[in-house]
């Protein structure tokens, strides 16, 4: 139901933001596309670097002294919790709720969480929080530098469209043309939905447990998944830490 509710949702932003594009003209469109695709490819390495640098610098070692004791003494467990919950009660309460839908708790990431607490413990902490804690901190931490870094670089361009205007000014490309107007506009529409797209699977896990938020919900839109799964934006944002 909510794959449906989504399509159709998606339908009426195209239809909103593709109107827009039909007032204005050809060569504010074109400008327009051209400054969101440049601003998206700019701010996506910004928020990898700052992502990554923040999580090593900050964040990893604030977890992995929160959690040593609890994988250190992981051999005494409370039958009623096996190791791994016992990790994750030391865990931050966004990784507790990121964790499902990154999966950093099950699958492969579980079966390489239960080797390092077989093995030696010592060196495990460090290994054990890159394993849980990282993919959603730094998933989060990279959605919300990239946005801060696009709105930057966009406003930034954005400042240079009189001077592109004067430039390529021509009475044709300054002409109100609604189908090449929606053409030309087609680039600043996509970007925008594939930012959107990336905040709800980056940012949405570690939200509190509200059924929107839950993106394999939306399996069964068609939309959701075309996009998706040919997000430019997310394939490289989330590089390394979205399987």
């Amino acid at each position: 139901m909510l794959g449906l509710v989504l399509d159709v949702a998606t339908i009426v932003f195209f239809i909103v933001m593709f109107k827009k594009c039909a007032v204005k003209s050809q060569l504010k469109n074109a400008v327009e596309s051209l400054i969101f695709i440049a601003s998206a490819f700019v701010a996506v390495p910004i928020g990898v670097f700052l992502g990554d640098f923040c999580y090593s610098s900050f964040f990893r070692p604030v977890i992995v002294e929160r959690v040593e004791a609890l994988v250190m003494t992981s051999g005494d467990v409370d039958t009623s919790m096996n190791s791994v919950e016992r990790i994750m009660s030391g865990m931050p309460t966004m990784v507790n709720n990121g964790a499902r839908l990154y999966h950093t708790t099950t699958g492969d990431s579980l079966n390489q969480i239960n080797k390092l607490l077989a093995g030696d413990l010592s060196t495990a902490t460090g290994e054990i929080v890159d394993i849980i804690a990282r993919p959603v901190i730094d998933g989060v931490v990279r959605a919300l530098f990239f946005a801060i870094a696009f709105a930057g670089v966009y406003r930034l361009l954005r400042a240079f469209y009189p001077t592109i205007e004067a430039y390529f000014y021509n009475p044709d490309r300054a002409a109100v043309s609604p189908t090449n107007g929606m053409v030309l506009g087609s680039g600043r529409v996509v970007v925008i939905l594939l930012m959107i797209l990336t905040m709800m699977q980056l940012v949405g896990p570690v939200l509190p447990d509200f059924v929107l938020f839950h993106t394999e919900l939306y399996s069964q839109s068609f939309i959701f998944k075309l996009f998706s799964e040919n997000n430019l934006i997310m394939l490289f944002l989330g590089e390394g830490i979205v399987s």
